[in-house]
């Protein structure tokens, strides 16, 4: 079985920070994708088809709601 045990030590803040490190990671991947994996069906592109900024922008809200509670 597995032991969960150790979690409690962790501080409140500690997880807050790395879970925040690991949306911010997340968000720095999404970058690093090339942009016909984005826009692999769209024939004209337009900004808004990018969803680059759009996976940016939830996460930024995800971080916002997150560092709020």
């Amino acid at each position: 079985m597995l032991n969960f045990d150790w979690l409690q030590s962790v501080s409140t803040g500690a997880a807050k920070g790395i879970i925040i490190s690991l949306f911010i990671l997340i968000g720095i991947a999404v970058w690093f994708l090339k942009k016909e994996y984005i826009v692999l069906d769209v024939e004209s592109p337009r900004p808004w088809h990018n969803l680059k900024w759009w996976a940016t922008g939830v996460l930024i809200l995800i971080i916002a709601i997150y560092l709020y509670f």
